[in-house]
């Protein structure tokens, strides 16, 4: 049964809207995830999330990557190109362009939308891995490079 707060029974029925309630997510044991390759049939994973130090430089090959900043401040390279986000921001970074993104001052919250979905695997398995190698892996594995600067 469905009560339209992300709790779901099957995804092969027809697709519904829903909504997630404040500080919950679409799956019990992650509430920063707002929408997931299931929940969304495959369309948009959203994280709302908070970084102070972002990744590396890096490009995705399966999806663009957009935030919504929600509090704070984001730096942000995209390929040649730099810009500053503020709270109130949308970024949009297109898949093959590389990236990165850090707060200015201290940390910044964001929503993370993934287009399409199912970058919450990639997430999943970064959560568990050892440093060095083996996160190489999980990143090549799931189409993100880490590129010189």
């Amino acid at each position: 049964m469905r009560d339209g707060f992300g709790n779901h029974e099957s995804m092969s029925e027809l697709l519904v809207g829903y909504a997630t309630r404040p500080g919950a997510g679409v799956t019990a044991d992650d509430p920063s995830l707002k929408a997931s390759q299931a929940s969304t049939d495959g369309a948009l994973s959203v994280f709302e999330t908070s970084i102070d130090v972002g990744p590396p430089l890096h490009v995705h090959d399966r999806e663009d990557e957009c935030f919504y900043v929600l509090e704070g401040e984001l730096s942000i390279r995209c390929g040649d190109d730099f810009f500053d986000a503020k709270a109130g921001s949308f970024v949009f970074l297109p898949r093959g362009r590389s990236h990165r993104f850090s707060a200015k001052d201290g940390s910044a919250r964001l929503l993370l939308i993934a287009v399409p979905a199912g970058i919450e695997h990639y997430f999943r398995d970064m959560s568990t891995a050892p440093a060095g190698e083996e996160r190489r892996r999980i990143a090549e594995m799931h189409g993100i490079h880490v590129v010189q600067e």
